[in-house]
């Protein structure tokens, strides 16, 4: 009897010996597996980091903004002795031309900053520009041509007046807001972007100045 009660006891020790090693096994266990999902987590916030900026470079340069106008611009030009405009020499040219003044910034160029704690993604802006301005050639048309046989226009005088027409676009332009509604239609721009890669039900997006 004594024997039995032995042999059991033994069993109890065993089993009892046992449950502890197993215990520590799957806390192991759990605990590498814990490390294992904070790594991918993090691996995979940096990822998105990434391809967002990878994303917004890609874009480049981007006109966000077009203002359309038409340009009234008068070349003349005269024989002169001593300051003195010799009567009869003077050549009047006044024409137009239609164009577009596009704005906007390079992509590439935007600052972005996501932090997952605070669920909010932070954009900076490079400065917007003007980014061209074209001239529609086949929009040209001649009001006076007021040409003289003796002070004939050269090319160099149309060149020096078309440029003075598109800084004049230009400066209109900036005026009426253009640069400003740039901005307003990159912030969009980003948005829609960003909107395909987070949830803005919980990020926030902030727009710095």
């Amino acid at each position: 009897m004594e024997q039995k009660r032995g042999s059991g006891s033994g069993r109890y020790r065993a089993r009892h010996t046992r449950r502890p090693r197993a215990l520590i096994v799957i806390a192991a266990i759990l605990l590498l597996a814990v490390a294992g999902l904070a790594v991918f987590a993090g691996q995979l916030t940096g990822n998105i980091s990434r391809t967002t900026a990878f994303g917004l470079k890609n874009i480049g340069e981007l006109a966000t903004q077009a203002g359309y106008f038409t340009t009234v611009q008068t070349i003349s030009k005269s024989r002169d002795v001593l300051g003195i405009v010799v009567p009869g020499t003077q050549s009047n040219y006044v024409y137009s031309y239609d164009g577009v003044i596009k704005a906007g910034i390079d992509f590439g160029e935007i600052e972005v900053s996501v932090d997952d704690l605070r669920h909010e993604i932070t954009i900076r802006f490079p400065e917007f520009r003007i980014l061209s301005t074209e001239i529609d050639d086949d929009s040209f048309t001649l009001y006076n041509d007021g040409a003289n046989l003796f002070t004939s226009l050269k090319l160099e005088d149309v060149d020096r007046s078309n440029a003075e027409l598109k800084k004049a676009a230009r400066e209109t332009a900036i005026r009426n807001g253009i640069l400003d509604n740039a901005r307003t239609n990159a912030e969009l721009l980003v948005r829609g972007f960003l909107a395909g890669m987070y949830d803005l039900s919980v990020y926030t997006i902030r727009f710095l100045p």
